[in-house]
C-alpha cells in the first residue's frame, strides 16, 4: 500500500474516532453518575442534556461538539493547505467531513448510540466554509453558513422546536453548497451529512408527522 495512502486512511480512521467522543454522555456521567441514554430522548446530545441538566450544559455540549467536527477539518488544513479546487486530496477532505459526524452518530465508545450530528455538522460546515482551501470570494465562501444558520434561526424562532430547525437546515445545506459553486466532492459531502440527519431523527419524524414533537420551552 502507498503510504500516503495509508496516512490518509489513518486520519480517517482518526477522525471518526475523534468524532465518536461522547460529550453529552460524559457531562451528564460526571455531573449526576450515570446514562444520559435512559432521559428524556435518550439522545447523546445538546438538546437532551439541557432538558435534563439545563442551559448551562446544553450550551457547554453544544459548543464542544461543534468544535469536535471543525477540528479535523483544521487539522486536515494544516497538513494539505492546497488542496482546493483540482488537487486529488479534496476527496479526502470530503471523506474526513463525513467521518467526523459518522462519529458522532455512532460512537464506537458507547454502543454505536449517539447524538443526531447538528453541532457536529455545524462544525464541519464552519471549517469547509471558512478556511482558505478555496479561492472564490469570503462571501461566497461563508453564504452557505449563513444561509444554514439563518434557516435554523427562523424555522426555531417560528415553531420552537428543534428537530424541525434542524431538519430544515439540513435540506438547505447541500443546496447551499451547490448554488455557491463547490467542488462535487464537498456537494456530496455535505449531502451525506443531511442524509445522516434524516437517519438520525427519524423518530423525530414521526413525532412531527402525528404533531406530537415537543417544543423547547422559553
Amino acid at each position: 500500500m502507498n503510504i500516503d495512502l495509508f496516512y490518509k486512511i489513518i486520519f480517517v480512521i482518526a477522525a471518526y474516532l475523534f468524532g465518536a467522543f461522547p460529550t453529552a454522555y460524559v457531562i451528564h456521567r460526571i455531573k449526576k453518575g450515570d446514562d444520559i441514554r435512559k432521559y428524556g430522548s435518550g439522545n447523546v446530545g445538546g438538546t437532551n442534556i439541557t432538558r435534563t441538566l439545563g442551559a448551562g450544559y446544553g450550551i457547554l455540549t453544544i459548543v464542544v461538539d461543534v468544535i469536535k467536527g471543525f477540528t479535523p477539518i483544521l487539522v486536515l488544513y494544516f497538513i494539505y493547505p492546497q488542496i482546493y479546487p483540482q488537487d486529488k486530496n479534496l476527496i479526502l477532505l470530503s471523506i474526513v467531513s463525513a467521518a467526523v459526524v459518522l462519529g458522532h452518530d455512532f460512537p464506537a465508545y458507547i454502543k454505536f448510540k449517539g447524538g443526531k450530528g447538528i453541532a457536529a455538522s455545524l462544525g464541519v460546515v464552519i471549517g469547509v466554509s471558512t478556511l482558505p482551501f478555496m479561492d472564490n470570494p469570503i462571501w461566497l465562501k461563508i453564504l452557505p453558513l449563513i444561509i444554514i444558520l439563518g434557516t435554523w434561526a427562523v424555522i426555531f424562532a417560528v415553531f420552537r422546536i428543534v428537530s424541525l430547525a434542524s431538519l430544515c437546515a439540513a435540506v438547505v445545506t447541500p443546496i447551499s453548497f451547490y448554488f455557491t459553486r463547490y467542488a462535487w466532492p464537498i456537494v456530496i459531502a455535505v449531502l451525506c451529512l443531511c442524509i445522516l440527519t434524516f437517519i438520525t431523527h427519524r423518530e423525530n419524524i414521526k413525532r412531527l408527522i402525528k404533531k406530537e414533537e415537543k417544543k423547547l420551552k422559553r
